[in-house]
């Protein structure tokens, strides 16, 4: 396969602040999920795949915070999910007790 026919799937996250999840969608048709390979580091996802006859190849930026040991992938009908559960928001600070 030519570098030229790599192709950069469009990714679409959606975020639900009621579940506390960010799913990331990419479309990938004509490949098996054994072809695809999904790395999380430095807040961006990487995901690739390949196989005789296409290849995929695209990088995206996390917006929002995610617990990277929670994500979940399934590929189907040529779309591509993770989930992410997203990373609980510390409070900056400390509150402080009066004795």
């Amino acid at each position: 396969i030519a570098s030229s026919d790599v192709r950069a799937p469009i990714v679409d996250d959606i975020l639900d602040k009621d579940n506390k999840t960010l799913k990331l969608v990419a479309e990938m048709p004509g490949i098996e999920k054994n072809d695809i390979k999904i790395t999380v580091e430095d807040k961006s996802v990487h995901i690739s795949a390949e196989n005789d006859k296409r290849k995929y190849k695209t990088k995206t930026p996390l917006k929002y915070k995610v617990d990277e040991n929670s994500a979940k992938a399934s590929y189907a009908n040529g779309i591509l999910e993770i989930r992410f559960t997203l990373a609980e928001e510390k409070p900056k600070g400390k509150q402080i007790a009066v004795d």
